[in-house]
């Protein structure tokens, strides 16, 4: 098989072995891009739509391929254009699939509770279980993690380091934090809760991040949250599809309690447990006070 040189013989190997080949990508990018989109509910239309033009594009040089008799009553010059029309078709298939796995123009619907109002029970897959509030003076984080009280959180440990004791001070270090959690708000992994540490770095590699997403708009390490000087700070770490906080798009922003951090196609909220609204002198402790989102 010789790769032609010009427009005749190119014409030629389009009717000859091209159209199979070019039905094949075609017919399984159409199929690719409808099925893996529906399964992970993907809204894509521009490239669903896109591969299954294209796809019927090429569909009148493939009956003439396998029907040379068809041929017999058109015009020369329409049956060119069928092939260049088909070849053209091919690759603007294969540039879809290109750009539908990068998730160019792919986007998740936005979930309801993120735009109907609620309170942290929009966040948790179940909406049954209590989400974290302050009760009182005991803070109760998010489900299967013991209750820890603000004063134990906020009273530093004295620790005599001996040799290598790392795990000693990184876990007194920790409990110096706020209690705060990122929440996934959308898509198949809507519900799960992570608790920030001192720095949280967030992507798609397994062995390189704290809180991993398996999602094809995420890169392999797309974002970096730091604790420093009493406040959590989110970094682009060079990513993709960029970091975006409340629909805008940052390279370096201070996270408050209630935003949504959008990476990729993935939409986080945070929630953070401040200890001045745990110990405030008007606070009624026998009153439940509940830590809602903005909208």
């Amino acid at each position: 098989m010789s790769f032609p040189t010009d427009t005749a013989s190119l014409i030629r190997a389009w009717y000859t072995w091209g159209v199979a080949i070019a039905f094949a990508v075609t017919f399984v990018t159409t199929l690719w891009i409808f099925f893996d989109s529906q399964s992970n509910d993907y809204h894509t239309p521009l490239w669903r739509w896109l591969s299954l033009l294209m796809a019927m594009i090429v569909i009148p040089s493939v009956m003439l391929s396998f029907a040379p008799e068809l041929a017999a009553g058109l015009p020369p010059v329409l049956i060119d254009l069928f092939a260049i029309a088909g070849i053209g078709a091919t690759v603007v298939s294969l540039l879809s699939l290109i750009l539908y796995g990068l998730g160019i123009a792919v986007t998740f619907p936005e979930p309801e509770s993120d735009t109907a109002g609620g309170g942290l029970n929009a966040l948790a897959a179940d909406p049954a279980t209590p989400p974290p509030a302050v009760i009182g003076r005991v803070v109760t984080p998010p489900r299967g993690m013991q209750p820890i009280t603000t004063k134990e959180k906020i009273t530093p440990q004295r620790i005599t380091p001996t040799g290598n004791d790392t795990i000693r001070i990184k876990n007194a270090l920790d409990n110096e934090l706020p209690l705060a959690w990122i929440v996934i708000l959308n898509g198949p992994f809507a519900g799960q809760e992570f608790r920030l540490q001192r720095i949280t770095d967030i992507g798609r590699e397994p062995d390189h991040n704290d809180v991993v997403v398996d999602d094809r708009t995420i890169s392999r390490q797309h974002a970096r949250i730091r604790y420093e000087k009493g406040a959590f700070v989110i970094y682009d770490l060079a990513s993709a599809n960029g970091v975006y906080i409340n629909g805008e798009r940052v390279q370096r922003r201070v996270l408050t309690h209630g935003d949504r951090i959008k990476l990729g196609q993935v939409m986080f909220g945070v929630v953070i447990v401040h200890e001045d609204e745990a110990s405030r002198p008007d606070a009624n402790p026998g009153q439940d006070i509940h830590l809602t989102l903005g909208e």
